[in-house]
């Protein structure tokens, strides 16, 4: 829907998992993208704040809001937004010791300030004048809005803008790319005309039985339920080339050989060959190719990873492994969790615990003076292990974001050295049985307890009282529940978004409560109390 001023389309489908966890997580930064950086010149604030919001112009995700209505999720795009502002933070004049310590507190508050997707742009730039010439600059994006790529777009486009605006000439820059939402009416046209059934299929098949894998923690450990801590890492020159080398030689990729080491990791700790793992695909095709959005999908790399094997045989199937998911990504990920409860997978169960991709490389460049980058204090996530790969001609840095409601600090540490060490072990002897190599001695030394056995069960369910019969308001609400999200039965403590639900089915099963049981129904009551009992008190007090 068009109005004078704005355009009006469905949430996307890559989108639908996104929304819903900010929509229950409204306080949390897990899904910001924060990028830092240090510039040594004469920054001009002007030219930058002109620069960003011509970027913002030229890309209508950025100028998007998101809001719930009663036919489903929308995405709502100013076509002419007002100007945005910066974030100016000055510490110039402050003495060296408290300058430094109130920067980095300046930094890690820009970087994970919450978005508030309803009202503003899911994007923000923060610049902190540390001294008379240095400038630290802060950008974040929502995750709902842009993609390890898209950043690596936008980067590219800010600086442009910024250097032109300096110069005072017109910026060198290709014009603005399709938007966003011509991926998203694509999307959900694909979807309607039954487009991805050979995908689904695929799915259903690859991941029946299939629950996710992670390497195992440690109790008891600190934080809250999404607090992280990162670990960013270099490869040695050494270790680096080697990957190179032996991916050339044996016919794939640097992020397979990485890939097919964590693998390897997490079966030695625990003692379990059936690895399941999720990475990201970019989505930024020929059209869309300049795109700023959210086009990178989920899909899930299983493999099975035998020990008494070599590494050179293993990695051969995990390329292909890897390669046939890629083959089929065009299913998003939503939906694939919608189908594989279709088919009877089991409800709840975790297939994302472990997240491994390949980040976009680019940078920024304000022309005059000198830059560099800090990797970003990222303090909540929503995996209990992300890892993410940066791998070009200067050498190969795998950043590592650790969940601290499953991982100590020194187990985190631990594990990234271990990796290293592994990765070492394995391509230094990659035709030898790898039971033979000293894996899980290398993993006694992170988690003396657990190398070798079971994973520990970290994450806690909360506890309920006993369940008891359903009452008649919860019988109809179950009944709809069932309809909608096609289960055959509905308890009282069941959570609807733990049976399978996304926006989409929660609209969807919204109007037909509205419809059948009683017209106070919302969505905002859904999502603020999605299990059926909770949800049926609500209801029956309104």
């Amino acid at each position: 829907m068009t109005t004078g001023t704005t355009d009006t389309l469905p949430i996307g489908p890559l989108q639908e998992g996104i929304w819903l966890f900010w929509r229950l997580n409204p306080a949390s930064p897990a899904y910001s993208m924060p990028e830092v950086f240090h510039f040594d010149g004469d920054f001009d604030a002007g030219a930058a704040e002109f620069a960003f919001n011509e970027t913002i112009r030229r890309h209508e995700a950025l100028r998007t809001t998101f809001h719930e209505t009663e036919s489903g999720v929308v995405q709502v795009i100013d076509r002419d937004p007002d100007p945005v502002k910066i974030d100016l933070v000055d510490l110039r004049g402050l003495p060296a010791p408290l300058r430094d310590e109130r920067l980095d507190a300046a930094v890690t508050t820009a970087a994970n300030l919450p978005f508030d997707l309803a009202a503003g742009p899911p994007i923000r730039l923060t610049a902190i004048p540390v001294s008379g010439n240095r400038t630290t600059l802060v950008l974040v994006a929502h995750h709902i809005a842009c993609d390890g790529t898209s950043m690596a777009i936008l980067l590219h486009e800010f600086g442009e803008l910024y250097r032109s605006a300096r110069r005072s000439s017109p910026p060198a820059l290709e014009p603005a790319a399709p938007g966003y939402g011509a991926l998203v009416r694509r999307q959900l046209a694909a979807l309607a005309d039954g487009a991805f059934e050979e995908e689904s299929a695929f799915w259903r098949e690859r991941l029946a039985g299939a629950t996710g894998s992670v390497l195992p923690g440690t109790a008891p450990a600190t934080g809250g339920a999404l607090d992280t801590c990162t670990v960013p890492t270099t490869l040695g020159d050494a270790l680096a080339d080697a990957v190179t080398a032996y991916a050339r030689g044996a016919g794939t990729t640097p992020f397979s050989v990485l890939l097919c080491a964590m693998q390897v990791m997490i079966a030695a700790a625990t003692a379990d060959g059936d690895v399941a793992v999720g990475t990201a695909t970019s989505g930024h095709t020929s059209k869309f190719s300049r795109t700023v959005g959210m086009l990178a999908n989920a899909i899930v790399v299983r493999s099975r990873i035998d020990l008494r094997a070599s590494f050179a045989e293993v990695l051969e199937e995990v390329a292909l492994d890897l390669m046939d998911a890629i083959d089929h990504q065009d299913l998003p990920f939503s939906r694939m969790m919608a189908d594989l409860h279709g088919a009877g997978h089991e409800r709840g169960t975790e297939l994302m615990r472990t997240m491994f991709a390949a980040g976009a490389n680019g940078g920024l460049s304000l022309g005059e003076g000198r830059l560099f980058e800090q990797a970003p204090p990222i303090v909540e996530g929503p995996f209990e292990l992300a890892v993410t790969c940066y791998i070009d001609h200067t050498g190969i840095a795998v950043d590592w974001e650790f969940a601290l409601r499953a991982y100590t600090r020194e187990t985190a540490r631990g594990y990234c050295a271990a990796y290293q060490e592994i990765l070492a072990m394995l391509l230094e002897q990659p035709d030898t049985a790898m039971d033979s190599l000293g894996l899980e001695e290398v993993l006694a030394h992170v988690v003396p307890a657990q190398a070798g056995g079971a994973p520990s069960a970290v994450a806690v369910s909360p506890a309920v009282e006993p369940a008891g019969p359903l009452t008649p308001m919860e019988e109809a609400v179950a009944a709809v529940w069932c309809e909608v999200l096609d289960v055959p039965a509905v308890a009282p403590h069941d959570d609807f978004f733990g049976l399978g639900g996304h926006s989409m089915l929660a609209s969807q099963a919204v109007a037909l409560v509205r419809r059948t049981v009683s017209d106070t129904a919302s969505l905002r009551l859904l999502f603020d109390h999605p299990r059926l009992r909770d949800f049926c008190s609500r209801l029956e007090a309104r």
